[in-house]
């Protein structure tokens, strides 16, 4: 009986010793996975910010990545370069033959930039979402909160101007287009309707570049965080 005793009280004793054995293999393993998972999201964050950086670079001069390039076609370079010539004669003498080639034109390629710009602004805002999705990843990870708030608002603050950039010059092409009616239903560009239209443009304009200077402030403070 006393050895049947023993032998039990050594099964027991050896499973619990390796009950133990395997907690803390499991724990260590555990923590080998968390800590190979936050070098992959730190790796994931890093290159996403890295992509922000290009993208708001090439968003601020109205540029295009190799994706939206392919989507956004411009008019035939002949014709750019004439739309360019006769929009910038409006402002002086333009026959009616010229403007009725500029109204032709301006279906063509007069909405080529402003499209570019909107495509470019909604993916910055669509990586911005993702960055800020990969720092919370983290910090649930890591089971406490990051210091990065304010770096992610900055971002968002960027990617929103650049959105609301889009917004005006698809305002600026609509109003190029207005005038370009307006003159060729007669009236001259004295005239109180255009007036007020180049008043327009000219707000257009102001507001554009408010938000350029904001833009950079933007991106000097997510760089610095």
């Amino acid at each position: 009986m006393k050895a049947n005793t023993k032998r039990i009280s050594l099964i027991i004793a050896g499973v619990i010793t390796l009950f133990i054995i395997s907690f803390f293999g499991i724990k260590q393993y555990l923590y080998g996975q968390s800590k190979l998972a936050l070098t992959q999201i730190d790796a994931a964050i890093s290159a996403q910010e890295l992509l922000l950086v290009k993208l708001a670079d090439i968003t601020r001069v109205n540029g295009a990545d190799a994706p939206t390039e392919r989507i956004i076609v411009d008019c035939k370079a002949t014709q750019r370069q004439r739309f360019d010539v006769l929009l910038d004669s409006l402002s002086g003498a333009i026959t009616a033959v010229e403007l009725a080639e500029l109204d032709t034109l301006f279906y063509k390629c007069g909405g080529f930039y402003a499209d570019r710009k909107s495509v470019m602004a909604t993916r910055l805002v669509r990586e911005v979402q993702i960055f800020s999705d990969y720092i919370t990843l983290r910090e649930s990870l890591q089971k406490m909160p990051s210091d990065q708030s304010k770096k992610i608002q900055s971002w968002q603050a960027l990617a929103e101007a650049e959105l609301k950039t889009a917004e005006y010059f698809n305002s600026l092409v609509s109003l190029q287009g207005t005038i370009i009616n307006e003159l060729r239903t007669g009236k001259s560009s004295a005239s109180p309707e255009i007036v007020a239209t180049l008043g327009e443009v000219n707000k257009v304009r102001g507001q554009m570049v408010v938000l350029s200077k904001q833009i950079e402030v933007n991106k000097t403070e997510a760089l610095a965080l």
